[in-house]
This record gives C-alpha cells, sequence and structure tokens, in this order.
C-alpha cells in the first residue's frame, strides 16, 4: 500500500501514514477550513488499510492544538481501527502532549474514555 503523506500548514497537521510499517502519525495544528475536505483522502487511505494492515498498527497523535471540528475527527479516525482491534488486529493508539499542555491532555484522557482501543498517553 502506497504510504499516505500530507505536509503541515499553518493551519493543518502533518500526515505521514506508511502502511508497510503500522506508523500512522499527524501531528502539529488541526484547524482547517474545510475540516471533511482535508480529511478525507485520510479516510480513505485508513478504509483500505484496515484491509490488509501491518502486523501492528500505532496510531500516533502529537497535536499541539485541535479545534472542536477537527476532535469530532480525531475521534472517527480512531473509531475507524475499533473493527480490526476487535477482529484480533494489534492496534494501540499513543496520545503525545507537552507537559504543560493541560488541554491537550485533557483531549487524550477523554479519547482514551471513549476509544475500546489500547490508548497510551504519553508526557513530552
Amino acid at each position: 500500500m502506497e504510504p499516505l503523506y500530507i505536509k503541515s500548514a499553518t493551519t493543518t497537521p502533518e500526515v505521514a501514514f506508511d502502511g508497510n510499517t503500522g506508523e500512522l502519525l499527524i501531528e502539529g495544528v488541526s484547524r482547517p477550513e474545510d475540516v471533511l475536505s482535508f480529511y478525507k483522502p485520510v479516510f480513505d487511505w485508513i478504509t483500505e488499510y484496515v484491509k490488509n494492515p501491518s502486523a501492528e498498527t500505532n496510531l500516533i497523535f502529537k497535536l499541539k492544538y485541535h479545534n472542536s471540528a477537527s476532535a469530532k475527527i480525531v475521534c472517527r479516525i480512531m473509531n475507524m481501527f475499533d473493527p480490526l482491534y476487535k477482529k484480533g488486529g494489534k492496534v494501540k493508539i499513543k496520545w503525545y502532549y507537552n507537559e504543560a499542555d493541560e488541554d491537550i491532555l485533557e483531549a487524550g484522557e477523554d479519547y482514551q474514555a471513549l476509544v475500546g482501543i489500547p490508548f497510551e498517553i504519553i508526557k513530552i
């Protein structure tokens, strides 16, 4: 499967998904003007990936900021891996936050409570 790479911009995060390694990274700021349009390639890629995933999947979030529209998208992305996990796939979500950023930490804790996939919150 071809990797998916979207370069970050002022209002959009870097997306670096490698289907061969199972390392799927979303990093930076997420507040795109049209959130659905920006994330459509991400949804499409994940839909194909879960059909033939890597032996292990690490969904890695290193967000500095995300608005409420992006928060819904992040939750949707996480939930797209639920069927894979329930079928016995090795899936882990890694949520990184800066020690001084209570908002990102709390967001990670909220997502952790909402999804049924192993979830690690990591202080950087």
